[in-house]
């Protein structure tokens, strides 16, 4: 039976479903990292931001390129 959606829509729900299926696994990770004293969430916390602002600084040399 055909859903009717055309391939790209399929493949941009189907991307989708991945990208949440994957987020709902680290954050399960991460929920059992605390619990179990591995890492407090204020250290998840600025890893986070210092990746954040690492991924921007890249960024910035990506336009700089241009």
């Amino acid at each position: 039976m055909h859903s009717g959606g055309t391939d790209m829509e399929n493949e941009n729900l189907e991307t989708e479903e991945i990208a949440i299926a994957a987020y709902n696994k680290i954050d399960a990770l991460l929920d059992l990292l605390i619990k179990k004293g591995v890492i407090t969430e204020e250290e998840f916390d600025e890893a986070e931001e210092a990746l954040l602002e690492e991924l921007e600084g890249e960024d910035d040399e990506d336009e700089e390129e241009y």
